[in-house]
């Protein structure tokens, strides 16, 4: 199990994020808004993460994370949903640079199983935009909800999207993950994030990202 941290308010929790999250798990295998060499040096220090707060991407999603926590509820009744803001999930082992902060934390109410709850919302303006979205999510939010699950020990990994049309109109998917089904990508994914970490502590720019 992992270590579990709940911090008093945003300041505090950003300064409990050091090591690798889920949104470095993407750009550590090549997805995601930064690049592999971007993300290193800003984990080595030689790089100021862009303060990506006030996009409106990023705002409209902050928006929105409680309403569809509260339709998630109403729309799957069989899986209750609890959240608490600040809160810092870390491995134990020798894992321990992995961290993650969830959306949400699920409970399956027959079996009682524990699974992963993450909200997501995205513009798709093209064909290849819903594309990414057409019975799989994108990459790099894959990687996130793989982070997720080996941080937590997650059985399963539920991912609740609003997806955007260029008019605005909103269409809402549910992606469901068994761990199961996910454990060769997981440990290959931990592998990758291993690999990294160490050339952070080395000081050493790593190499090409390798993808699914």
């Amino acid at each position: 199990m992992p270590t579990i941290k709940v911090y008093r308010n945003r300041d505090e929790w950003l300064l409990h994020r050091d090591g690798l999250g889920g949104s470095d798990a993407g750009a550590v295998c090549g997805y995601g808004f930064r690049s592999k060499n971007e993300l290193w040096e800003e984990k080595v220090g030689i790089r100021i993460p862009k303060d990506i707060g006030d996009d409106e991407r990023v705002s409209f999603g902050n928006a929105v994370e409680e309403p569809m926590r509260s339709l998630y509820r109403v729309m799957y009744p069989q899986y209750t949903l609890d959240f608490t803001p600040y809160t810092v999930l870390r491995r134990n082992d020798h894992h321990q640079f992995m961290f993650y902060t969830p959306d949400g934390w699920l409970a399956e109410n027959e079996t009682g199983r524990r699974g992963l709850g993450e909200g997501k919302s995205a513009t798709c303006s093209s064909k290849a935009d819903w594309e990414k979205w057409r019975d799989k999510i994108p990459q790099g939010y894959f990687c996130q909800v793989l982070h997720g699950m080996f941080v937590g020990d997650f059985e399963f990994a539920d991912l609740f999207a609003i997806l955007l049309n260029q008019e605005r109109d909103a269409t809402i998917r549910r992606y469901h993950f068994e761990r199961e089904d996910c454990e060769t990508d997981i440990q290959w994914l931990v592998e990758q994030e291993t690999e990294f970490w160490d050339s952070v502590q080395n000081g050493k720019r790593p190499g090409a990202p390798i993808r699914f």
